[in-house]
């Protein structure tokens, strides 16, 4: 089983391990962030070379087909183009070649790891016998590795060596705990996605930014940016906080904070009841002992709790159940009763067979993705056990309940029951004045009481502990009972309805005359006020600084616009490179320019581009990412630009040199929105109107010669209409472009 043990290996020495690379052979792969040539998302391309088995399939290989059926039967879910379950396995029997059997296997894989991924293509290249095998991916590592073991077990059948399969879900499991985003982040930014908001991870755990640019939002789990540091630095010294809850009138149990064992016992013998003891900055049940009625249990639990924190709180044991209330934004949102995980002694097993038993639900997984998690035999389920005067081998005798933790915290095993729709209106009340109180967008009150409908005065209930960063786990997927949907109250919170959470951008692909047109935009709508993120050929700039020269063709830099709160517009280069060999690197543009395709030698330097065609369909990349109510922007006057109209859906608009052609003419009688460059003037045509927006002896720095100055000029105008401009705010933005901004 794994376990916490096998963390110990780091994620890198996985997917860095050796494995079988002949007879079919890995040659690279390559990550390629946001849309891209294969796919409208994230990617891992992998260069495979098929060798001996070129031109060999599935139905000529003895046994193959019958031994990747045991070995992975669940792969009978696969349609494949079949189109119906056990469509794979019909395409292995007729006969596939070995990459796309690669390319369904990488899949399975992240699938049987929890990590659900359904696409994937394979494609030849120009060189006979090697082919790009492409698939999606949740975490990048988790795609190379099921990539890797991919091969490795179709190797391993070709050369009839045995393989653990089992062995490589795990690892595969195991990168999906150490990397991917927590349950609650990542419900919070599947809720995003669902609204287009995009998103972007700041750190390898759950630093995560919502929005972009000036609206952008930074959240770390559950807890905001607006959440100050005052707060939770308040929250965490679990003794202030209750301090200050008693003095604002919220009922919370007796109890002392102290550095000593005497005054511990001192407090227990005045009480004369059981108590806890907990150290006064830990978290999660950590080092927390409950319901100590002796001397000897409550020294244990004391110097057990002060090896984690000097200060040591010992208070009042209160009995009832558990429960958690979520406010977000001061308001109530849900709660659920939490239990601690548990065994139940039947006076023949041990301890550690009844835990071993209780994992063995299949419910109970690795980490905190499914419904249940398993229980780790830790340091503190130990000394639970040793304070009970037991150990692991210790036969439980029967009926006898033994809590493994002392927090019903649902990735220490614990379970969840909602009981939203049963809270007494003025515990509701209570936990959103604590909410106000101590400062927290986000609260979770952890309350001990008999019954949650029942006011906190009626039956003693206390308020034992508040938490500045709650876990959404215990809401969205409950053990028991309906599933809150905490995380959309949550982005309502940083994004209430109607408010933006996205800059304006302008994305540029073509062939020639992108730097041209980006340098003239970033000169516009700085004079017009905006703090501009640019991106072009020359480097990368925020407010007209350059920050540094850069490598256009390296998508990866858009981040660096994206991310920073300052810019209030972006616009960027998209070139070719950039799709085919990194993705896009962004979510959504809100304009998307295609402004020429010309037949240029680079392109034919990458094994999946074989004519202009192909050039197309890849620049194409950039008018399917726009926003839904964004614009297209396409050269009207060439064709394999105007053939991408049937793969984009959103409003489109065009220009032309040729004002005389059959296909502006065409779309003048359409009533498109169109610009047009005339002899003396550019003119655009919209909604039966027609718009002179610039005299071209107003632009001196554009020669005449240049065929794509010309078509920059014309899409230039056409972005400014697009984006709100009149005819009057295009001729003065044009002729304020400054003359040796090209220079």
């Amino acid at each position: 089983m794994l376990n916490e043990t096998n963390t110990g290996v780091t994620i890198r020495s996985i997917i860095e391990q050796p494995f079988i690379n002949a007879p079919l052979t890995l040659e690279s792969h390559k990550t390629l962030i946001g849309a891209n040539y294969f796919s409208g998302g994230q990617v891992i391309r992998f260069r495979i070379n098929l060798n001996e088995y070129n031109e060999v399939f599935t139905n000529q290989i003895e046994g193959f087909n019958e031994a990747l059926k045991n070995l992975i039967p669940s792969l009978v879910e696969h349609h494949c183009s079949v189109g119906e379950r056990g469509g794979f396995f019909i395409r292995m029997d007729e006969g596939t070649l070995l990459g796309h059997v690669m390319e369904h296997l990488s899949i399975e894989l992240q699938n049987l790891a929890g990590m659900n991924v359904g696409f994937g293509k394979t494609r030849e290249t120009k060189e006979p016998g090697v082919y790009n095998v492409v698939i999606c991916f949740f975490d990048e590592y988790a795609g190379i590795y099921a990539g890797k073991m991919a091969l490795h077990i179709i190797n391993s059948i070709l050369i009839k060596q045995e393989v653990q399969v089992r062995q490589i879900i795990e690892n595969l499991i195991l990168i999906r705990e150490k990397r991917m985003l927590g349950f609650s982040t990542q419900q919070i930014v599947n809720e995003a996605e669902s609204r287009r908001i995009p998103y972007q991870r700041l750190d390898k755990f759950n630093f995560v930014q919502l929005g972009t640019g000036c609206y952008r939002k930074v959240i770390r789990a559950t807890l905001t940016q607006n959440t100050s540091y005052l707060a939770v630095e308040n929250t965490d010294n679990k003794y202030l906080t209750y301090k200050m809850l008693e003095e604002m009138g919220i009922p919370v149990p007796m109890r002392i904070t102290t550095k000593t064992v005497q005054e511990a016992l001192e407090f227990y013998k005045q009480l004369q009841k059981p108590v806890v003891v907990k150290p006064s900055n830990g978290y999660r049940g950590k080092r927390v002992n409950v319901h100590l009625d002796s001397e000897e249990k409550i020294i244990k639990a004391f110097f057990w709790a002060q090896s984690y924190d000097e200060d040591v709180i010992v208070q009042e044991f209160v009995s009832g159940n558990t429960y958690r209330i979520l406010i977000i934004n001061g308001t109530f949102v849900g709660a659920v009763q939490l239990i601690a995980p548990f065994i139940v002694g039947d006076g023949i097993k041990s301890i550690k067979e009844l835990i071993d038993e209780l994992n063995a639900n299949p419910e109970r997984e690795f980490g905190d993705k499914g419904k249940l998690s398993k229980v780790e035999i830790d340091d503190d389920t130990l000394k639970i056990i040793d304070i009970k005067g037991y150990t692991l081998q210790t036969v439980l005798e029967k009926n006898k309940r033994l809590f493994l933790k002392n927090s019903g915290n649902m990735r220490l095993g614990g379970t969840s029951i909602d009981v939203t729709e049963k809270v007494h209106p003025y515990n509701r009340f209570v936990c959103e004045r604590i909410s106000k109180l101590l400062n927290l967008d986000v609260t979770g009150v952890d309350i001990i009481s008999d019954d949650i409908s029942q006011s906190l005065h009626d039956n003693q209930g206390r308020v034992i502990e508040i938490n500045a960063a709650p876990d959404f786990r215990m809401h969205i997927n409950p053990t028991l009972g309906k599933s809150q949907p905490v995380q959309k109250q949550f982005v309502d919170m940083l994004f209430p309805k109607g408010s933006p959470f996205k800059i304006p951008h302008i994305s540029i692909t073509g062939s020639k005359g992108k730097t041209f047109l980006s340098k003239m935009l970033n000169a516009i709508f700085l004079q017009k006020g905006h703090i501009v993120g640019c991106i072009d050929s020359t480097g990368i700039y925020i407010n007209g600084q350059l920050l540094r020269p850069i490598d256009s063709t390296d998508s990866t830099n858009t981040t660096i616009i994206f991310k920073d709160p300052t810019v209030t517009f972006a616009i960027t280069e998209t070139p070719v490179e950039s799709i085919l060999e990194y993705g896009i690197g962004y979510k959504w543009a809100s304009t998307g320019i295609f402004l020429n395709i010309e037949d240029q030698e680079i392109y034919y330097t990458y094994d999946h581009i074989r004519d202009l065609e192909d050039v197309a369909y890849a620049k194409s990349v950039v008018l399917e990412e726009i926003e839904l109510e964004g614009t297209a922007i396409l050269n009207a006057d060439e064709p394999l630009i105007m053939e991408a109209q049937e793969r984009i859906d959103v409003n489109i608009a065009y220009f032309s040199l040729k004002p005389d052609s059959k296909t502006t003419r065409d779309l003048l009688d359409q009533q498109k929105t169109i610009a047009i460059y005339e002899n003396d003037r550019i003119v655009i045509y919209s909604e039966r109107e027609r718009h002179t927006v610039l005299y071209l002896d107003e632009v001196t720095f554009i020669p005449k010669s240049e065929k794509y100055m010309k078509e920059a000029l014309v899409a230039l105008c056409l972005c400014l209409f697009v984006n709100g401009f009149n005819e009057i705010d295009i001729r003065q933005a044009v002729r304020s472009i400054p003359a040796n901004l090209f220079e």
